[in-house]
C-alpha cells in the first residue's frame, strides 16, 4: 500500500508477477499505472479503485501491510521514494507547462530566465524539445482562450456567463477561464470578465498562426496536386 505518512492509504503497489500469479488480477493491467525504474514491472491502483474489487479475495502480499521489520521499512522507503518522484515529475510538467505558455504570450527567453533566475541557455535548453503532449496542451489552451476572448471582447459577461462555443463544454470553458484570469490575459471588473491588453495580444498572435498554418497547409497540397498533374 502507497500513502502519506500519518494519512490513509491512497495507493496499491502490485508486481506484474503477482498480478501473473492470479488470473483474478488481470484486470489491473488495463485500469493500472506502469510505473517505470526497478529491476520488476509494477502497477499503481488507486485504493479507491481496489476497494471496489475488494469483495473477491486475491492473493497479492502487500509489504507495507503484510511484512514486518526490515522489509515493512524498506516498502515504507519506496513509497516515500515514489511519491517524491510523481510530486516531482509533475512539477516539472508544470513548470515546462508554463515556459511554453509564457513564450505563447510574447515572453523572450531572457525574460523567462530572469523570472525564474536560470540563465537564457538553460531556458534555451528547456525550450528545445518539450514533450509532444504538452506542447498540444498549450496549444489546445492557446485556441481555447481565443474562442473565450473573442465572446468576451464583445461584452464583458460574469462567469456564469460566458457561452459554450465550438464544442467547449461548461467544466472545460471553467477551467480555461480559471487560467486565462491566473496568467493576466482576463480581469475581473463590476462589469464582469473583461479581455487585459495581453489577451488581446495572444488571441492576434494565434489568429496569424493559425492563418500562417493553414496558408502553408493549402500550399503544400498545392504542390503536391501540381507534381501529380505533371509526372
Amino acid at each position: 500500500m502507497l500513502g502519506r505518512e500519518g494519512e490513509q492509504p491512497e495507493a496499491i503497489v502490485l508486481s506484474l508477477s503477482e498480478i501473473i500469479e492470479d488470473a483474478r488480477l488481470n484486470w489491473v493491467l488495463q485500469v493500472g499505472t506502469k510505473l517505470d525504474g526497478g529491476e520488476e514491472v509494477l502497477f499503481l491502483l488507486p485504493l479507491a479503485v481496489w476497494q471496489e474489487r475488494a469483495a473477491e479475495p486475491v492473493k497479492a502480499w502487500l509489504p507495507e501491510h503484510d511484512a514486518s521489520g526490515v522489509d515493512r521499512c524498506l516498502a515504507s522507503a519506496e513509497r516515500r521514494w515514489r511519491f517524491a518522484k510523481s510530486d516531482l515529475d509533475e512539477a516539472g510538467r508544470y513548470r515546462m507547462r508554463m515556459i511554453l505558455l509564457a513564450s505563447r504570450m510574447g515572453k523572450s527567453r531572457r525574460d523567462v530566465g530572469e523570472t525564474l533566475g536560470l540563465s537564457t541557455g538553460r531556458v534555451q535548453q528547456l525550450n528545445d524539445d518539450p514533450p509532444a503532449e504538452l506542447v498540444a496542451e498549450v496549444d489546445r489552451f492557446i485556441r481555447d482562450a481565443m474562442q473565450i476572448a473573442a465572446v468576451l471582447e464583445t461584452r464583458p459577461s460574469s462567469r456564469d456567463e460566458v457561452p459554450s462555443r465550438h464544442g467547449l463544454g461548461s467544466d472545460r470553458v471553467d477551467e480555461v477561464l480559471t487560467d486565462m484570469l491566473a496568467v493576466g490575459m482576463l480581469v475581473e471588473t463590476p462589469e464582469g470578465l473583461k479581455v487585459t491588453d495581453i489577451g488581446q495580444t495572444v488571441s492576434a498572435a494565434g489568429s496569424k498562426r493559425s492563418l500562417s498554418s493553414r496558408t502553408a497547409r493549402k500550399a503544400h497540397s498545392g504542390n503536391g496536386q501540381a507534381a501529380n498533374a505533371h509526372p
